[in-house]
């Protein structure tokens, strides 16, 4: 029975929860052959005297019914705003918590103060293509969120067609559940934007997570304070991609390990456990997301290494605590890509690497490349799950309230 009906059936019910016949109070049968009665003769009976008595004194079935109709419908709303938000999100996320965990000690990186959650997989074709359909911003390519190497080149895959203000965009064939790229942090930004704004055609890509209002370079702005869903910042990516709960330190790798995972793109081999998309070439192409099915991060991310170079949302100047004066320009990319050396792939991805500050490690803000993609993060909210366990919760509570009702119903009865 779904809510509405729910709803709907409380109209159909007597106050003593029996379903009504429309019949005439003086047509139902008395629950009784012989009235009770109290008292020196006084005219309190049973039968159908007492019944009058209920419906028409105290808190009669009137305000029984409108009780029960409130009552429902708040429930009917929560239960329509779960399944609505659960609904409407596209992303697999992952909770991060152990709030106050301590940074790592070799980087200063990692210390985070509030829970929160990740994407367990990179954004794909599939999802920023969604994002450039749907939004207006998309449909006019407003701020180059859509640009011609994601069509033209091997690594991209998205094409576009159609005439300013009404384009539309398809995902190459074979390229749907491969992380997009050609993005730069400005691009990125913006689909959080709108995605945070409600995913919608109205949705501001300008204003919500970040304050751009048509800014594509120059210094990154901060993260707005209240901001619901964001790019993870270095610390957030780098406790979800090492931090180890359980003995509260850090791996050397994302990859649930000590151990340099080895580099492959091979199908065979991708559900060995600690492999990885890196040291490869751009005929390879980029890897399916979570492809590499035994090979995930503490918190269960997959992909922390190799496949793209993920954007944060810290610039190069927030991380000055390790050495180097930065540059709101710059924006800290981790994880390490496709392309990454064998030689080179630690500055990304080794939690002992104390350069993350070098300039291997930053991207300018508008920089675009076939190896650069971004992962969203959010702060977190009951799981589904949760969700399921609070609508059994709540259904408990109809019926606990439904069993309360008859009881007093009989009880009144029985005093008659």
């Amino acid at each position: 029975m779904n809510a509405l009906s729910t709803i709907n059936g409380f109209e159909d019910m007597d106050a003593d929860g029996a379903v009504s016949r429309n019949y005439e109070p003086m047509q139902r049968k008395q629950r009784r052959s012989e009235p009770r009665r109290k008292g020196h003769g006084g005219s309190s009976g049973g039968g159908m005297q007492c019944r009058r008595n209920k419906h028409f004194f105290g808190s009669g079935q009137s305000a029984r019914l409108a009780d029960l109709r409130a009552f429902a419908g708040a429930i009917a709303l929560a239960l329509v705003a779960m399944v609505s938000s659960a609904s409407a999100d596209t992303f697999t996320w992952k909770t991060v918590g152990s709030i106050g965990n301590a940074a790592n000690p070799t980087t200063g990186l990692g210390a985070v103060s509030t829970n929160f959650k990740i994407s367990a997989y990179e954004t794909t074709n599939t999802q920023y293509a969604a994002f450039l359909n749907t939004s207006d911003a998309g449909k006019s390519n407003a701020n180059s969120i859509w640009v011609s190497q994601m069509g033209s080149n091997s690594l991209g895959g998205i094409t576009r067609s159609g005439a300013p203000g009404s384009y539309t965009y398809s995902v190459k064939s074979g390229y749907a559940n491969e992380p997009v790229t050609f993005v730069n942090w400005f691009s990125a930004a913006r689909f959080i934007n709108w995605y945070a704004n409600g995913a919608t055609a109205a949705s501001s890509t300008e204003t919500g997570s970040y304050t751009l209002n048509g800014q594509t370079s120059g210094n990154i702005p901060a993260r707005n304070a209240g901001a619901q869903v964001f790019l993870p910042s270095v610390d957030e990516w780098t406790k979800a991609a090492f931090y180890d709960a359980t003995d509260r330190t850090y791996d050397l790798w994302p990859t649930s390990g000590n151990t340099q995972p080895v580099a492959t793109v091979n199908p065979a081999d991708k559900s060995t456990p600690n492999t990885a998309a890196y040291a490869a070439t751009a005929a390879d192409g980029m890897q399916v997301v979570g492809s590499y099915t035994n090979t995930v991060s503490t918190y269960g991310l997959w992909d922390m290494v190799g496949n793209v170079n993920e954007l944060t949302d810290s610039s190069s100047i927030s991380t000055q605590q390790i050495g180097t004066v930065g540059d709101p320009t710059k924006v800290v990319r981790m994880g390490g890509s496709l392309l990454t050396l064998s030689t080179d792939i630690g500055i990304y991805a080794n939690s002992s690497y104390t350069g993350y500050t070098t300039a291997n490690n930053f991207v300018l803000g508008t920089t675009a490349s076939g190896s650069l993609g971004f992962r969203v993060a959010a702060v977190a909210v009951p799981e589904p799950g949760n969700m399921v366990a609070a609508a059994m919760g709540i259904g408990g509570l109809i019926a606990v309230h439904c069993i309360k009702r008859r009881k007093l119903a009989l009880a009144r009865v029985e005093a008659c």
